[in-house]
C-alpha cells in the first residue's frame, strides 16, 4: 500500500479542485475542510467530476467522470478492456494538463494528484479552480483522504467497506510477522524511481508498510523525499533484501545482481532482490492497490508465513471489485 516528488502521492496524495464557475447561480453548496485546514465551497450534488484515480473507481463513482480519471501504466490495459474508459477524453496527465479542454467539460468538481507541478496547479487556481488538498504519508492520511472523498461524493458507505477491505489485507500482513523479534526482522532496502541508488527514506509510506510486512527500512534514518546514497553507504547498511521500485523501469533485477557494486552485499549473494509487480499499475505507488503491495512485500519476505495466500487470487479479487475488472482480465502478471 510507494512515487515521484511526495511519492506522488504516498498510498493516495491527492487534490481535488472544483472550478468555481460551475457552480450555478442559486446552486447549493457545501464546505469542506481539506487536508491543510483550508475552508472551500464545492456543490453539495457532484453529477460531473473530473480526476481520482483509483479511489474513484474504488468508490464506484467512475460513470459521473468526465474524463478518464486513471492514467500511468493501468491505463492502457484498462483502455482495451474498459470501452467507456477509453472513450473518455485524456486531460489530466501528469504534466499535461490541458486546462482549456478541462474547462470545456464543466466538472463540478476535479481531482488531481499531487504529483501535478505547482505551475499547474497555479494555472488551475488562476483560472478560478479551487484546490482542496489531500495528504496521504501514512495509511491513516491516505484513509482520512478517501473518507473525505466519500463525504463530498456522498458515497460514504462506499468508502467504508473500501476502507474494510484494505484494512484486512493491511491487517493479514501485519498480524502473521508481528511476532518476529527485532533482531530477527529483515534489512530491507527500498530503492527507485529514478536509481538503484535513490532509497526510500524514513519520512516515506515504504517506512511503514515495511514494518507492517515485518522488515525495517535501512534507510529509516534518512529524512526527505526519496534519496540519492552512495555504493559504499548501501555496501555499509548490507540490507538482506533490496526491493526495486517499479515506477520508471530504469533498472531491473538482473543489473542489480551483475553488478559489481553489489557483490558484497547480502542481498545480491542470496539473490533476494525483487521487483515490485507493475505490469499493470504499480503496487508501490500511494493508491488504493498499495494495500496490495503490503501483503505482496509480507508473503516475499516470508513466504513460509503465507503459503496458503495466493496473491493473484487476492489481486483478481480486490482489482474486480474496485476496478471493474480483474487482476489477470488486466494481464497482470506477478
Amino acid at each position: 500500500m510507494g512515487h515521484a516528488k511526495n511519492f506522488i502521492g504516498y498510498f493516495l496524495i491527492i487534490l481535488m479542485l472544483s472550478g468555481c464557475n460551475a457552480v450555478g447561480q442559486g446552486e447549493k453548496t457545501v464546505a469542506v475542510t481539506d487536508m491543510k485546514g483550508r475552508r472551500v465551497e464545492v456543490p453539495q450534488q457532484i453529477e460531473r467530476f473530473a480526476g481520482g484515480g483509483d479511489i474513484v473507481y474504488a468508490l464506484h463513482q467512475q460513470s459521473k467522470l468526465v474524463e478518464r480519471g486513471i492514467y500511468g501504466k493501468l491505463a492502457g490495459p484498462l483502455a482495451r478492456i474498459d470501452p467507456a474508459f477509453a472513450a473518455r477524453p485524456i486531460i489530466l496527465e501528469v504534466n499535461k494538463i490541458n486546462i482549456e479542454e478541462l474547462a470545456g467539460l464543466r466538472p463540478q468538481v476535479v481531482f488531481a494528484y499531487a504529483s501535478f507541478n505547482k505551475s499547474e496547479i497555479g494555472a488551475m487556481e488562476s483560472a478560478g479552480v479551487k484546490v482542496i488538498a489531500l495528504t496521504g504519508e501514512t495509511f491513516a492520511q491516505s484513509f482520512a483522504a478517501v473518507e473525505l472523498v466519500g463525504k463530498v461524493l456522498h458515497c460514504e458507505d462506499q468508502a467504508k467497506a473500501y476502507l474494510s477491505d484494505c484494512r484486512r489485507l493491511l491487517n493479514l500482513a501485519a498480524a502473521r510477522t508481528r511476532d518476529i523479534p527485532p533482531d530477527k526482522r529483515l534489512k530491507v532496502m527500498f530503492a527507485g524511481p529514478k536509481s538503484v541508488f535513490m532509497v526510500a527514506t524514513g519520512e516515506m509510506l515504504q517506512t511503514e508498510w515495511l514494518r507492517l510486512a515485518g522488515a525495517e527500512n535501512v534507510a529509516a534514518g534518512l529524512k526527505g523525499f526519496w534519496c540519492d546514497v552512495s555504493p559504499e553507504q548501501v555496501a555499509l547498511w548490507n540490507p538482506d533484501v533490496i526491493f526495486l521500485g517499479s515506477s520508471k523501469d530504469t533498472y531491473d533485477v538482473d543489473k542489480v545482481l551483475q553488478s559489481s557494486q553489489f557483490k558484497t552485499v547480502k542481498a545480491v549473494q542470496q539473490r533476494r532482490v525483487y521487483a515490485f509487480p507493475s505490469n499493470v499499475g504499480w503496487w508501490d505507488w500511494p493508491a488504493p492497490h498499495c494495500v496490495l503491495g503490503v501483503l505482496w512485500t509480507a508473503k516475499t519476505l516470508y513466504p513460509q508465513r503465507f503459503t496458503d495466500i495466493d496473491m493473484t487470487k487476492v489481486a483478481d479479487e480486490f482489482y474486480a471489485k474496485y476496478l471493474g475488472h480483474s487482476f489477470t482480465a488486466l494481464g497482470g502478471k506477478l
